[in-house]
């Protein structure tokens, strides 16, 4: 009796099982990384925010180092890139950025950072632009003018680039949402601090015009 004919090809689906179990553990491996570059891009941009730069610049070193071991998976997985990866680099971009602005007063080009694309670049730049604005605040604090103006500068600068952009209803639509309301804060910032020198001069002449304690002669 002849054997009963195959109507599928059973090896052809044991391979795409296998297949896909190999993707889900490349996966794995890219999303228990992805979270490594995400925490130390995080610690380097809170480092900065307290003036330790050199921590920060150790905290993007690691980053670089695990970005490095997964970029052949990605290279050879494209679609993995899409979710954690993804937003791990985008963090990675805010960070380089900052320490860019921090330490060169400019915003780092796209091709000058490991293993980031567009995307990703134009993310991290537009929640650059809330590390600058809350940097801003603490020289504010110090009145310190001149950076203040160069925090104005620079957001100013990336609004008038990407104002060209058509990001129609993507994620980098309502980023830049969030970039105009951090060159609002930044411009009614620079605001307040135009109005305190010309008031503190105020108070210094109102004072000088008052008799001091050895010329009161209104107790005699």
């Amino acid at each position: 009796m002849a054997e009963p004919k195959a109507v599928l090809d059973q090896s052809s689906f044991q391979r795409m099982s296998a297949d896909m179990e190999a993707y889900d553990e490349k996966r794995e491996i890219v999303i228990k990384h992805s979270r490594d570059i995400l925490k130390s891009s995080k610690q380097a941009i809170f480092a900065m925010h307290r003036g330790n730069m050199d921590e920060a610049s150790e905290k993007l070193e690691v980053a670089d180092q695990v970005i490095q071991q997964l970029a052949p998976l990605i290279m050879e997985e494209p679609t993995l890139r899409h979710g954690s990866f993804s937003s791990a680099m985008e963090e990675y971009a805010e960070a380089q950025c900052f320490r860019h602005f921090l330490t060169a007063g400019t915003l780092v080009a796209l091709e000058e950072l490991n293993f980031v694309d567009r995307d990703e670049y134009l993310g991290g730049v537009v929640d650059f632009t809330g590390e600058v604005t809350r940097y801003a605040v603490v020289m504010a604090t110090k009145r310190d003018v001149a950076r203040v103006e160069e925090c104005r500068n620079i957001v100013d600068a990336i609004s008038g680039e990407l104002i060209q952009f058509s990001f129609r209803n993507s994620p980098l639509r309502k980023k830049y949402d969030s970039l105009k309301y951090n060159l609002k804060k930044l411009e009614h910032t620079l605001y307040e601090l135009s109005l305190v020198g010309p008031l503190r001069a105020f108070n210094l002449s109102a004072g000088d015009d008052e008799p001091s304690a050895e010329n009161d002669t209104s107790h005699c």
